[in-house]
């Protein structure tokens, strides 16, 4: 009789504050899970880089940048050939790069990109030079300006957008989310601990807990998949494209982090059920044994 009633919960009062706190730490679970997922993506330099390279932000910016030149280069006399030759995917990709860890190193002012002016305009002169044209005061002045213009060009499209804005953003995460895990860490441990102390039983607690990983995982997978959609990324207009697409393919990514611990919180659910069942199967063979 006394293996009976200690099998059941404590008490009604206990079950139902059992049962809330199981709803609790689902939610406190998800906002761990949101922290980590700041902690991780918006506060990484190295997922900034990541959705760079997966973004094909090289290939886009490469793509307009080439337009751009060759139509300097026409509007100048110059051919395509000259004025591209300073351009390269990896080189743009490797610029980018650069970027990203200016900015989170706290340095937002854009770089002038001398590097292209230089060879832009080095390119052109001895383009010049070869076929036999005297360069003067007036066409060498002209040919700054050109080159000139593709720095501009080149500068802005391999420059983090906004990024004094986003530093200002950045920098207030760094500060407050490695202390918000910490502190969700905890309130996860004693929602847990104390949902598992007031259920009474270990049947009753391991279903509670059950529910709150499972009710945790279903919230992680509605970000993961219906939040993105909602937001109508695609009807974005920003220009230039390689920047509209590097933004979609961040917050896709960023929001898919979600699915790891849908998937980490489901993990945990289904072995605790597992248990559940395993339980139950060993109560009923020692009630027929």
């Amino acid at each position: 009789m006394h293996k009976n009633l200690s099998a059941r919960p404590r008490s009604k009062g206990n079950t139902v504050w059992a049962m809330v706190l199981s709803w609790l730490s689902s939610l406190l679970l998800t906002l761990l899970a949101l922290c980590l997922v700041l902690l991780t993506t918006l506060c990484s330099p190295s997922f900034m880089k990541a959705q760079v390279a997966r973004s094909d932000f090289s290939e886009a910016a490469y793509s307009f940048l080439y337009d751009n030149f060759i139509s300097y280069g026409a509007a100048s006399g110059f051919s395509a050939e000259v004025m591209t030759s300073a351009l390269s995917r990896d080189q743009i990709l490797a610029d980018m790069d650069e970027s990203v860890a200016w900015l989170y190193a706290g340095d937002t002012a854009q770089d002038t990109r001398n590097g292209i002016l230089n060879t832009t305009y080095d390119r052109m002169i001895a383009d010049l030079n070869d076929r036999g044209i005297e360069v003067t005061s007036d066409i060498e002045s002209a040919v700054v300006v050109v080159a000139d213009a593709c720095r501009q060009d080149y500068a802005n499209y391999v420059t983090v957008p906004l990024a004094s804005q986003l530093y200002t953003f950045i920098e207030k995460l760094n500060r407050t989310v490695p202390f918000a895990v910490c502190a969700m860490a905890v309130l996860c441990a004693v929602s847990l601990f104390l949902t598992i102390r007031l259920a009474g039983s270990s049947r009753f607690a391991v279903r509670c807990l059950t529910f709150a990983f499972t009710a945790s995982a279903v919230l992680c997978s509605i970000g993961a998949t219906a939040l993105v959609p909602a937001m109508h990324l695609n009807n974005l207009n920003l220009n230039p494209a390689s920047v509209k697409q590097l933004i979609i393919t961040y917050v896709q990514n960023l929001f898919g982090r979600f699915g790891l611990f849908a998937l980490v919180y489901g993990a945990l659910a289904v072995i605790l059920l597992a248990l559940t069942f395993t339980a139950g199967s060993r109560t009923k063979r020692r009630q027929n044994t």
